[in-house]
C-alpha cells in the first residue's frame, strides 16, 4: 500500500511540475512521468555525480553550463563529465535558445530504447570544447548540435 501510495504522489509531483515547465523541458517530464525514466541535472558548481542507480530504466542528463558564465568541462568534476559521455546512447550540445525537438529526441530515445541521453547546454563559445570531448571519449555515438546561426563548428 505504501509504494502504491509514494507512485500516486510522484505522479502528482510530475503533474504539477508538467503544468509549469518550459516547453522545451515537457517532453522529458512525460518520459520521468510515463516510461520511469531518470533525469539528472547537473549544475555548475556541482561537484562529482553519477546517474542514480536504476537498472535498465534509461535515464537523461543534463549539464548546464550556461548561466551567467561559462564553466567549460574542465569547471565541472572531470571524472563524472567523463564517466556520463561514455555511458551516453546519444549526446547533444545546444549553444542557443532551447530547442525543444532536441529534448523530445532525448526522451524518446531514453522512454523506447532504455538506453541513457546527454545533453549539454552550454554558450557558442565553449561549443566546440564540449564537441571535441564528445568526439574523442564516443566516437561514432550520435551527436546533436544545436548552435546559434552563424557560428562556426
Amino acid at each position: 500500500m505504501l509504494d502504491q501510495m509514494q507512485r500516486i504522489s510522484k505522479r502528482a509531483d510530475l503533474e504539477r511540475a508538467l503544468e509549469v515547465a518550459q516547453p522545451h523541458l515537457k517532453p522529458i517530464v512525460r518520459a520521468i512521468r510515463d516510461h520511469n525514466v531518470r533525469m539528472l541535472f547537473v549544475p555548475q558548481m556541482a561537484g562529482a555525480f553519477r546517474l542514480p542507480k536504476g537498472g535498465d530504466r534509461g535515464a537523461i542528463t543534463i549539464i548546464g553550463d550556461d548561466m551567467d558564465r561559462v564553466d567549460r568541462p574542465e569547471g565541472f568534476h572531470m571524472p563524472s563529465v567523463r564517466r556520463s559521455i561514455r555511458s551516453a546512447n546519444w549526446l547533444a550540445v545546444v549553444s542557443c535558445e532551447p530547442i525543444p525537438k532536441v529534448y523530445e529526441a532525448a526522451a524518446l530515445l531514453c522512454a523506447t530504447t532504455r538506453g541513457n541521453a546527454l545533453i549539454v547546454e552550454t554558450r557558442p563559445e565553449q561549443e566546440i570544447q564540449w564537441v571535441k570531448l564528445i568526439q574523442k571519449l564516443a566516437p561514432g555515438r550520435p551527436l546533436c548540435i544545436a548552435t546559434v546561426e552563424g557560428t562556426p563548428c
